[in-house]
Parts: C-alpha cells; structure tokens; sequence
C-alpha cells in the first residue's frame, strides 16, 4: 500500500501543477541579438528590460514559471519596456553579465539604449505586485537604484530619501545596509511612533536582535493604540518565532507569544537536546489542540519533521516513523495545495521508510496501513475552495 501512495504522489506533483492551468499573456521577450534590441528600445523610446538567468537558478525557472507569465505582469512590462531574457551563462549573455556585473540570479537590470548604462537594477524572487513596482521604480528618475546609491554616497541623508534607500536595500536583501539606514533614521529624529517609519520598521526590519522590538514591547498599550492591536501582535510574533525562551520572557504579553515559546522548545528538544521523546508528545499536542489554528502548526512544522538523506538517515527509529507521520499529515491537511515542496517531502520520506525496511528488515508500521487518526483521511492536491464534481445521474 506504500508503494501504491508514492506512486499516487508521483501522479499529483506532475498533475497538480498542469490540472488547472490556463492560457496568459505574460511578459513578450524579444528575440533577438542585443544590437536589434537597443534599435527596437530606441525607436519605440523605451528602457530595455533584461532578466539575467542562469539555467541552474531556482528563484528564475519560480519567477519565469509564476510570475512573467502573469497577464497584469506582461501588460505593464510589454508596454513599458523591451524585454530580454538572458542567460548569464552562454555566448552574448556571459559578456553582458560581465559588462553589468552581475553576482547573483536573477538580477533585473534596465538599461537605457542609447548610453547602454545601467538605471535600476534589482533581483530575486518576488510576488507579481512586487515585480510591478520594480519596473515602476526604474521609470522614476528619484526612485531608480543609481539615484538612490549615488545621493546616498553624496551624503543625502533627508527622511523621505532615507525611507527610499531603506526600501530599496531592503527590495536587494541587503539586510546590513537596511538596517544601517534606518538606524541613521533614528539617530537623526525619526520616530518608531510615526506611521511613516512604524510602516517602514514592518516592512523592512526584522529579527528581535534589534532595539526596536524592545522599544514596541516596553510601550506596548501606546503602540496598540496607534496602530491596532492585531497589526502589533503580529508583528511581535514574525520577529520572535526563533528567539530564546529567556529573551521571550523579557517581553510583554501579546498574541502568539505562547505558540512561539511552545514551538522555540520543541525545536531545542529536536537540534539541541535531542530528546525526541518530549518533542513528540509535545508535537502531538499541537495537533490535537483545538485553540490553535492548524495552519499556523504546519507552517512552522514542516520545516521541524524534514527527513533528508543528505543529513543522514540514522534517525532513532521513535522518531524517524512520527516524522514520515507528521510529514503525512502536514501532506494531506495543508490548504496552500501548490506548495509541490511538502508532498515532495512526503514522498521522500515514504521512499526512505521503505528503504529503511527493506534495511532493517522491519515491517512498515500498522498505522500507515490505514487512514491517519488525525485530520483528512484521504489524500488530495485538490483546493480546498474547488467542490467535487456532481455524480451523474441516469434518468
């Protein structure tokens, strides 16, 4: 009956990608050499686009397949810019990777046609909307990458410019320099008070290790006050999910704190304390504890109850069967059914569970035999909000 789930798994991931696709009209790259591109830019009077790739890149073949082929995606960049897409890796591609510097991938360069120079370049994985206001910051000459480093290097330290360096180096991941700008923010008057920068702190700044989540924790009721009480919970729960339990209980009170503390020492039994057994029953806790929604478990679980064979597979046998149960259970009641990552690690693990039988010479536990205790009892890749079809019926 294993084998028969595996091969049902192997089914859905290349299904379940195909199933519910339709026709768009995404980003139109040229095709052409880059001569012919910069004519057609500078007859058509635009901004050359260029998607800087390489064929190994995982972030590119995501940002080509989700992406570039949205409708709202194509309709903005198609009549904006001259799109190219290229491969920083063969023939044309490796002289103008070099001739752009580019370090990493993928990485958006718009480049005017006429002095072939560079005005905004970005990179990375990103969501459609974020895409759009990449492209909308190179067509701004105050928004555009080479603005924004060349005032910076001129010393513009102006809170509105600021906001916009912090932002950008936020949208590069350059987390140092984020951080860096905004404590210069501080320093020069800005207030984590003001909506304005409290936006900015939100968006852009992240972890615990920073003075800023102390300063919202010790002013907790003022902070709710300007800003709601959902919005700042929130935020005091994303920045200590992997926080000790000893700087956790410095901080006041909100929601989420308990869930986070209960998931920081489940974690330290797994990596640190290697006392399975208590990350078990407190696992299974989780599970079974109907205050919790099931969705926030499983987003910070799966990543827990991984199995790898990179890592090694000598894993106390206690433990190695609850993760090939949790990770079953994470498979078949996740409601983000694109996410092809979790059912892939759930087929790895039922493969490593085989081989590990036919190893050992163990038989497969009864309960994988059998519908799971807990959650759905079949397996599906549908979604969630998509109803069976009606049986038909003869008259």
């Amino acid at each position: 009956m294993v084998k028969i789930k595996i091969l049902q798994i192997s089914l859905m991931l290349f299904v379940s990608t195909s199933l519910f696709a339709e026709k768009t009209d995404g980003i139109e790259f040229f095709h052409g050499n880059w001569e012919e591109a910069k004519i057609k830019a500078q007859k058509e009077d635009k901004l050359l686009f260029i998607d800087f790739y390489t064929q190994w890149c995982g972030p590119c073949l995501n940002m080509a397949k989700t992406v570039f082929v949205l409708p709202e995606v194509g309709e903005f960049y198609n009549r904006k810019f001259v799109c190219l897409k290229i491969d920083a890796e063969t023939g044309e591609g490796k002289l103008l990777a070099k001739k752009y510097a580019v370090r990493s991938y993928p990485t958006y360069a718009f480049v005017n046609p006429v002095n072939e120079k560079i005005v905004h370049r970005s990179g990375g994985r990103k969501s459609s909307e974020e895409f759009i206001t990449v492209g909308k910051a190179a067509l701004q000459p105050q928004t555009t990458s080479e603005y924004i480093l060349s005032q910076y290097d001129e010393g513009n330290r102006d809170q509105d410019f600021m906001i916009s360096y912090v932002r950008y180096m936020s949208s590069i991941y350059k987390r140092d320099a984020l951080r860096a700008g905004f404590d210069e923010i501080i320093k020069n008057g800005g207030k984590l008070t003001e909506l304005v920068i409290w936006k900015l702190y939100n968006d852009c700044i992240s972890g615990y290790d920073n003075p800023y989540l102390k300063e919202v924790s010790d002013n907790y009721n003022k902070f709710v006050e300007l800003f709601g009480k959902e919005e700042v919970d929130k935020k005091l729960a994303k920045e200590t999910q992997y926080c000790s339990a000893e700087v956790m209980s410095t901080l006041c009170d909100f929601e989420g704190k308990e869930f986070n503390i209960r998931l920081k020492k489940i974690s330290d039994n797994i990596y640190f304390k290697k006392d399975y057994t208590q990350a078990i029953k407190s696992i299974d806790a989780l599970l079974v504890d109907s205050t919790l929604n099931k969705q926030k478990v499983i987003d910070r679980l799966k990543f827990m109850v991984r199995l790898n064979k990179r890592y090694g597979t000598d894993y106390p046998d206690e433990w190695f069967y609850k993760c090939v149960e949790y990770l079953r259970y994470i498979a078949y009641n996740d409601t983000t059914r694109d996410d092809v990552r979790i059912h892939y690690d759930y087929a790895l693990a039922l493969e490593m569970m085989l081989e590990r039988s036919a190893k050992t010479g163990v038989e497969v536990p009864e309960n994988f035999k059998a519908a799971p205790e807990l959650g759905k009892k079949e397996y599906s890749s549908r979604p969630l909000e998509l109803k069976m079809k009606p049986k038909y019926r003869k008259r």
